[in-house]
């Protein structure tokens, strides 16, 4: 653990959780372990998750976007040169479109063994890969107001990531299908509105003192602050299936942060929209569901009305349009607007292959040939 604020301001880092699957059936294999042994090159950045199959990258403590894209390429092009000798593959999405929780094995560690005891069958589903993004802030109330403001924007990012429109070989009609099974955990989805540092800590504290929890890690909120490392933590994107996909993700997430943290600096704690929880609630619902192909609800002088996820979207966009110019991410958005006009996410290809081939297993081998660098 570190003191707050050791990470630069808007620096960022990215995680990304894959399966490793068989390349004959498609089907996950439980080879974690097997992994972690043969990839010493870059051990420090690989993580092992509840599952035996599913392994995490993580990221350096990246200064800017290109930095971060080259750690995501060296890392996606080393593990997947490392899984291909062992005679496996990688693949990136929200879910697997046919494996099953009940077939999965454990990872032999105490904290995941603590985990299951204490979620249960909740914990045992938890099949799912998604993408995490931290971003560097200046101190831990700034940390504070862009966990209450982001929460926002999370819907619109969301809708943007979904990438998990199957579920042990059923079409769920959901396009994150991930983020549901996610939130039948405890502490999952938009934390509550905090007044401060001291309001937050008090709140961790409880879960803390309580038994919940050990330590922060095990608060699993859409957005989160980390006061060890010094960032904000957003937690909500499906895992995109390209480089370019979750690059272009990862880029909004540090435009967003950090437009809202040059906001507070302006205008002090004052908010620069209305924030209710409760249409941002139904707007994650919609997102989850539609993708990019659905509506928001807004609210206006008492008035609530419908708009186009699209529309949300561009609007989003002007407002971070500044912060896209300082931190020298055009590229990146141009792909997010290219995306939103075609109304285009990782889901809707899964689904369009599965139509192409009726076979899930071809969705499988579709997302690993498109996770590796070209």
């Amino acid at each position: 653990m570190t003191k707050f604020g050791e990470s630069e301001p808007y620096s960022i880092g990215i995680e990304e959780e894959f399966q490793i699957v068989d390349p004959d059936t498609w089907s996950l294999v439980s080879r974690a372990d097997e992994m972690l042994e043969c990839a010493e090159p870059i051990r420090d950045n690989l993580r092992t998750e509840l599952f035996q199959s599913i392994l995490e990258i993580a990221t350096d403590v990246c200064s800017d976007i290109d930095e971060a894209r080259g750690n995501i390429w060296k890392l996606r092009n080393k593990l997947s040169t490392f899984t291909k000798q062992k005679g496996y593959r990688l693949a990136a999405s929200g879910t697997h479109p046919f494996g099953e929780w009940k077939d999965q094995d454990v990872t032999d560690q105490k904290r995941y063994k603590e985990v299951l005891e204490d979620l249960r069958w909740t914990g045992k589903r938890e099949l799912i890969f998604g993408q995490h993004v931290h971003v560097g802030v200046n101190n831990k109330e700034e940390a504070i107001y862009i966990t209450n403001t982001i929460k926002n924007f999370l819907p619109h990012i969301l809708a943007l990531s979904t990438n998990s429109p199957f579920w042990q070989k059923e079409e769920t009609g959901l396009k994150s299908t991930r983020i549901r099974i996610f939130d039948s955990l405890p502490r999952t989805g938009l934390p509550m509105h905090f007044k401060g540092w001291n309001h937050y800590k008090k709140v961790e504290n409880r879960l803390i003192k309580g038994g919940s929890i050990d330590d922060v890690t095990m608060i699993w909120w859409d957005v989160r602050p980390r006061a060890d490392l010094g960032t904000v933590e957003i937690r909500i994107a499906d895992l995109p299936t390209k480089i370019d996909e979750s690059i272009a993700l990862a880029a909004l997430t540090q435009a967003l942060v950090y437009k809202l943290s040059k906001v507070y600096q302006n205008q002090g704690d004052q908010l620069p929209y209305q924030l209710d929880q409760e249409i941002i609630k139904e707007n994650r619902w919609r997102a989850l569901r539609d993708g990019l192909e659905g509506t928001f609800i807004k609210r206006k002088n008492g008035e609530v009305y419908e708009i186009p996820i699209q529309k949300e979207i561009y609007k989003m966009l002007e407002f971070v349009d500044d912060a896209v110019q300082d931190l020298g991410l055009k590229k990146e958005i141009k792909l997010i607007e290219k995306n939103t006009k075609q109304k285009y996410t990782g889901a809707d290809r899964q689904i369009k292959t599965y139509k192409e081939t009726n076979s899930l297993a071809e969705v499988v081998k579709e997302s690993s040939e498109l996770t590796m660098p070209s």
